[in-house]
């Protein structure tokens, strides 16, 4: 019988890995099934491994830990569930955010042992103007980026606020009458490296226009966005695009760079949060961290 079978099993099962905890996280290469979960099938890589350690390195938090990738959120449902009726112990879940908690129908898992990311997704946390930038300059080989450089980052990004503020208001408004929204495509789709550093405002404007066609009418959102940024709450994945399609753009047009793989892009990126938040840890996640200390 496989000890992931029981509670019993899921609480112990941490020091069969000489580990004091085992870390659910998502991401990996394949999605898995609750029953395949309960069997112990897991990923032992994925980008959310990464970015999770990051977090539990630059931190107090000084138990053994084993982490396994799940694969998608589903996954890790009824972990969270077994967790917040106190069934097993000696179990983390390390989370997207997603939109839970802005949404009128949904809600986040209130437990210290329930980690959810800041922003909609680590990508939100990782692929910010600052470390494009950075990652720019380190390809350029530019001790400090022309003017001409910066200001093409800059007005990327702005043009992505400005467009992001109404992709928010419709995917909250998708969410509520459960329908998909920027999930269901690829966001490469609304950029094109060989043109624009930009996100093509004519291809979301299409996008939309198709996608709004599915909606039940009235359309309304009681979600006030006043106070809720574009970047860090969009889909994490559209800002991953984003970042790459400016590293892209800017790298081609300005050396001779012919082709960059996304996971070495991705993995120094990754690197860059790191170690930023070891010099200045985010207030957000610190306090995070700092609740599951405590517990």
């Amino acid at each position: 019988m496989s000890f992931t079978r029981t509670n019993s099993g899921m609480s112990n099962l941490a020091l069969f890995y000489s580990s004091e905890v085992i870390i659910y996280t998502e991401g990996g290469n394949k999605s898995f099934s609750t029953e395949e979960v309960e069997k112990g099938q897991y990923n032992n890589k994925s980008t959310d491994i990464k970015f999770w350690s990051a977090i539990f390195e630059n931190s107090t938090f000084n138990k053994k830990i084993h982490f396994r990738a799940l694969g998608s959120k589903t996954a890790s449902k009824s972990i969270c569930e077994k967790i917040i009726a106190g069934q097993i112990n000696n179990t983390i879940v390390a989370r997207d955010r997603d939109l839970d908690g802005l949404c009128p129908n949904s809600e986040l898992y209130d437990s210290p042992f329930i980690l959810y990311t800041k922003g909609y997704s680590w990508e939100n946390d990782v692929y910010v103007e600052q470390f494009t930038t950075e990652q720019i300059k380190s390809m350029l080989l530019e001790q400090e980026l022309p003017e001409e450089i910066s200001e093409l980052i800059r007005n990327s990004y702005n043009k992505y606020v400005s467009i992001g503020s109404r992709l928010l208001k419709l995917d909250l408004i998708f969410r509520d009458q459960n329908k998909k929204f920027l999930t269901e495509v690829n966001g490469e789709r609304f950029f094109n490296p060989k043109n624009s550093a930009y996100i093509d405002k004519k291809q979301i404007t299409s996008f939309i226009k198709q996608k709004k066609a599915a909606l039940a009418r009235p359309v309304s959102s009681e979600v006030n966005l006043s106070n809720i940024c574009p970047v860090m709450n969009n889909y994490g994945k559209l800002l991953c695009c984003l970042s790459l399609n400016i590293i892209n753009f800017i790298c081609k047009k300005y050396s001779d760079y012919k082709s960059i793989p996304k996971q070495i892009i991705e993995a120094n990126m990754i690197d860059r949060f790191r170690l930023k938040h070891q010099s200045e840890a985010d207030p957000y996640y610190s306090e995070l961290m700092g609740k599951l200390v405590s517990a």
